[in-house]
């Protein structure tokens, strides 16, 4: 269960490189991503929200059921860190390794709302860390990714064959990640405070000619802020479960971590309710589909839960003061 009053979130996009290595060993992903509570077809929509531990169950749930201790590592060799579709586009335009991973740092919390990776110097080195929030207390296979991740944005610019001379792990001793090409023959340590790894300072001004993302992008800062309240995290957290989920409470609590009864209550602190937040969600789900797809609108009242059109209709004609057939002709027209 959720302690807090918050949902962490992360973008679907990150978890593409575990659904991705999954695919390539054979995994049934659907029936996997459905056994951790996660809605079992994620669509093409690299932006949506999704509760971030039950996506750290799925590659904990994938390494233990296939008996692959390092599938972290198959994650990130499956989709780098720098061609993760939501973040690519954000690391354009960066002249050197230190703008790299600066940039980095002030755009991972659009990634993951618990996220916070930081640039420290000591003396001649400067260290590379994720002092975000840890919501597992052995989570191998997301720190091992995280960690390659660093690296490899490093080897960017230092090259493929760069290491570094010292590795922090927060788990304790693994003798697969001791082993792993990927971190060897830097120095590993394991049960630190965080994950880290040392990078020389000597290596920030280096140009960056591994950078193979063109995009323009004159402010980088271009994704959706995180929803900041824990009524607004339930909303966008419901949307990626539309079409393959009923929604209701049960589903709602399961994605907040808490019991129904604290789900109402957390909700009513906040002067709301969840059927006003399912509201909320229906409503920026089917604004999409009217703006993005030629859906009919059976088929979008039945993605968002509704037996018929007619019922469709209305609730959107009660939240907009037009109907979907308006609503769609008022922004094709724009």
């Amino acid at each position: 269960m959720n302690s807090s009053n918050t949902i962490p979130l992360v973008r679907a996009a990150v978890v593409e490189p575990f659904i991705a290595a999954a695919q390539q060993i054979g995994v049934p992903v659907e029936k996997m991503l459905r056994s951790v509570g996660l809605p079992a077809q994620m669509g093409d929509d690299a932006e949506l929200l999704l509760p971030e531990l039950h996506c750290w169950h799925f590659a904990q749930s994938v390494a233990r059921t296939e008996a692959i201790p390092d599938f972290g590592l198959l994650a990130g060799n499956a989709v780098s860190h720098q061609d993760i579709s939501t973040l690519a586009p954000l690391l354009a335009g960066c002249t050197n390794l230190y703008d790299l991973l600066k940039r980095f740092c002030a755009i991972a919390p659009l990634q993951s709302s618990i996220d916070s990776y930081v640039l420290e110097k000591d003396g001649d080195i400067v260290w590379f860390s994720q002092k975000g929030v840890r919501l597992m207390d052995e989570a191998v296979q997301v720190e091992t990714f995280e960690i390659f991740g660093m690296i490899q944005l490093v080897q960017l610019a230092a090259g493929t064959n760069w290491r570094p001379a010292e590795i922090h792990f927060s788990f304790k001793h693994r003798t697969e990640v001791e082993t792993a090409d990927e971190f060897n023959p830097g120095r590993i340590l394991f049960s630190q405070r965080y994950p880290s790894i040392a990078i020389p300072g000597n290596l920030l001004p280096l140009s960056l000619p591994g950078l193979r993302v063109e995009h323009d992008t004159d402010n980088p800062a271009n994704l959706a802020p995180m929803p900041g309240s824990f009524s607004e995290q339930l909303r966008d957290a419901i949307i990626p479960y539309f079409g393959t989920e009923k929604p209701n409470k049960k589903l709602a609590s399961e994605i907040a971590g808490v019991s129904p009864r604290t789900l109402q209550r957390r909700l009513a602190q906040q002067g709301t309710s969840y059927s006003r937040v399912l509201d909320q969600a229906r409503l920026l789900k089917a604004a999409a589909m009217l703006k993005e797809t030629d859906l009919k609108l059976l088929d979008i009242s039945l993605i968002l839960g509704y037996a018929n059109a007619p019922g469709f209709t209305r609730a959107f004609r009660r939240w907009t003061g037009v109907s979907p057939r308006a609503y769609r002709q008022l922004n094709s027209a724009a």
